[in-house]
């Protein structure tokens, strides 16, 4: 009995590896069906970005996507996120589905007993998407010959990296959050790694801020915030995405 039970486990997982690697495209959708909000906590972004580093051609779902490209053409997953309703941690994991609805891949649950739920979630899928190291995904070229099936539109948003005023550089936009302190806020990414700290000041929209060796101030301009400092006698300016 045992043995039928290990034998059934790896046909299982085998069963798995051979139908991921028949699907090169994945669609993230701009709100997952446990959230509410688009991109909550930049959780579809962080999904779109993790598939990408496993090898997976990720996009956003768009709006303009054509019916019969979502509908008819089956050589895509779908990604979703599942949560386990838990009041004192927080567990999510992965869903791939192809256009039948049928589950081809999911992650096991990753967890978190963090409070702030912008870290909890984050930190519960990054730990889900430890599955797919064992996952071994590697396209087989099966559907190598349907190329219409990628004409999704361009991504919800152009993702560019805060910049140096004296250069110029198109990277993944990064957004960061701030969190209540003794002395003012301290600025995480979705790691969460506390990146700045936030010194309050007499002026509501200004901040003394410290970032590494570097000292500058936050400010707020035109709705937005830029991190200002002094580099080898330059005035330095970077706009900061960052939510409070």
């Amino acid at each position: 009995m045992k043995k039928s039970v290990v034998l059934f486990i790896l046909i299982s997982s085998f069963s798995f590896s051979q139908n991921i690697n028949d699907y090169e495209y994945v669609l993230v959708p701009a709100k997952f069906s446990i959230l509410k909000e688009n991109d909550k906590f930049r959780l579809n972004t962080n999904v779109k970005l993790l598939l990408q580093k496993y090898g997976f051609k990720s996009y956003f779902v768009s709006d303009s996507v054509p019916n019969d490209i979502a509908s008819t053409n089956c050589n895509k997953l779908y990604a979703d996120l599942e949560k386990d309703n838990n009041f004192i941690i927080t567990k999510v994991k992965i869903i791939l589905k192809d256009c039948n609805d049928k589950i081809v891949f999911q992650t096991d649950f990753g967890s978190s007993k963090e409070k702030e739920q912008v870290i909890a979630y984050n930190q519960a899928l990054r730990e889900a998407g430890i599955s797919f190291d064992k996952l071994n995904y590697k396209y087989n070229g099966k559907n190598e010959g349907v190329t219409e099936a990628v004409s999704v539109s361009k991504p919800i948003a152009n993702e560019t990296t805060p910049t140096r005023v004296s250069s110029t550089k198109n990277t993944e936009e990064t957004f960061y959050f701030a969190q209540t302190t003794a002395y003012g806020f301290q600025v995480i990414d979705n790691e969460p790694k506390v990146i700045m700290r936030l010194y309050t000041t007499s002026q509501k929209n200004m901040f003394l801020a410290v970032k590494d060796v570097v000292n500058g101030v936050i400010i707020l301009k035109d709705n937005q915030w830029f991190f200002e400092y002094i580099e080898n006698g330059k005035v330095f300016s970077e706009l900061l995405k960052l939510k409070f």
